[in-house]
């Protein structure tokens, strides 16, 4: 029997072909052998590996209309991992999670794995069919758990995985939550002073004919212009909005992004420790469940878009393909604290390169918790100071030539 397959060959290329081979596990062992990281597998029906067929088709993630969410991830991890390691089976495991799943999105997820290994396929294979939920870090832990009888324990390091990375994002949403609602706060008030109370007062000191202050002079001109100008303003912050959208997604907006957001001040040196932290914790995992070194460097070079790491590891293989030390790799980076660098140099040098990958990542992720804390901390005093400034400010400008107009009256 034929089968079509994609995989991932030694230098990195995605590669697909067709094999002849009595099974699916027979051609599964036989591309292994090669060298080959598959991704996909089919039985060869004429048409391409990539375009899949038949009952694979109809429930590949082509429609785009439901998408499965981080937490359901974090929630199937966590049930595979505590199912398998009862002693339950991979199928009877799936339709059990596919059961008590409350989204009818994984729900089609998990019933189009459940029918591809009850056809034989391998899962990491089965889930190459929806490499929007599983990605190739995923698949390649599940490669390893099926090829070493382990899937137990690759769950249990895909759901401790999935868990952090969600706990990273409840830290960055909590941390901003607090600083969104102040700038919204800000926005709502400036908008109902040039709307509403500032053409008020202009219209009370025209009628009045007094003399007004610099400040409040500038106050009602900018309230004036903005007031004759609205719909250009929406208009304008519209189209500013489109083309800022537009820009980030074109190609040229994604490169220039790349190389940018890490660098961005106050935040950058955060948003590099988050990277650090989420690659090496990737690379640990992939290297305690004995994934080559290479392709372990490369699918962690693919968990960022950042043109620096991207350099970073880059470096770090052609390291290690010339035969010298990761450790010594990582200490030329200026990215690479020092003791990181020692940190993982001594790992390498006691057979441990994986486990203390892992030390370095959970002691990043600590460290990157209390930052979060203290960057909202001090987030959140600057802009009640903006904000206070600009309310007094207004208040000081339109108060004074009251108190002008009540000592007139009183003298009179």
């Amino acid at each position: 029997m034929s089968y079509s397959y994609q995989a991932i060959d030694a230098s990195g290329r995605a590669v697909s072909a067709t094999i002849d081979a009595a099974s699916v596990d027979e051609a599964m062992r036989a591309l292994r052998a090669k060298g080959l990281l598959v991704t996909r597998m089919d039985e060869a029906t004429g048409t391409p590996a990539a375009e899949p067929s038949g009952r694979a088709h109809r429930l590949a993630w082509g429609s785009g209309r439901q998408s499965v969410r981080w937490k359901e991830i974090v929630y199937f991890t966590q049930q595979m991992a505590m199912l398998l390691g009862s002693g339950a089976r991979i199928v009877p495991t799936l339709r059990a999670v596919e059961a008590q799943s409350q989204s009818e999105a994984l729900k089609a997820v998990l019933r189009h794995l459940r029918e591809r290994v009850e056809d034989g396929v391998p899962l990491n294979v089965a889930m190459g069919d929806h490499p929007q939920v599983f990605n190739a870090v995923f698949r390649s832990l599940i490669a390893a758990g099926e090829s070493t009888g382990r899937m137990p324990q690759a769950f249990e390091q895909l759901a401790a995985y999935t868990r952090q990375q969600q706990e990273v994002r409840q830290r960055i949403l909590g941390a901003m939550a607090y600083p969104v609602v102040l700038v919204c706060m800000c926005a709502v008030i400036l908008t109902g002073l040039f709307t509403f109370v500032l053409p008020r007062f202009r219209e009370l000191f025209s009628t009045l004919g007094v003399e007004l202050p610099p400040s409040t002079r500038f106050l009602m001109n900018l309230s004036g212009w903005v007031g004759t100008h609205a719909i250009l303003i929406v208009a304008g912050l519209i189209a500013g909005v489109v083309a800022l959208v537009a820009g980030y997604r074109s190609p040229a907006g994604q490169r220039w992004w790349a190389g940018t957001y890490t660098q961005i001040p106050l935040a950058g040196r955060l948003i590099r420790r988050l990277i650090l932290a989420r690659m090496f914790r990737i690379w640990g995992v992939l290297v305690t469940n004995n994934l080559g070194l290479i392709e372990a460097i490369r699918m962690a070079k693919a968990t960022t878009r950042s043109t620096l790491f991207h350099t970073l590891m880059d470096s770090v293989e052609q390291a290690v393909t010339d035969g010298r030390l990761v450790g010594a790799a990582l200490h030329e980076s200026p990215l690479i604290p020092p003791t990181m660098a020692a940190a993982v140099a001594t790992g390498e040098e006691s057979g441990r390169l994986g486990a203390s990958l892992l030390f370095i990542a959970e002691a990043l992720e600590s460290e990157n918790a209390q930052m979060l804390a203290s960057l909202s901390r001090i987030i959140e005093p600057i802009i009640l100071v903006v904000l206070g400034g600009i309310v007094g400010l207004v208040a000081v400008s339109l108060f004074m030539p009251m108190f002008d107009i009540a000592t007139i009256a009183g003298g009179g």
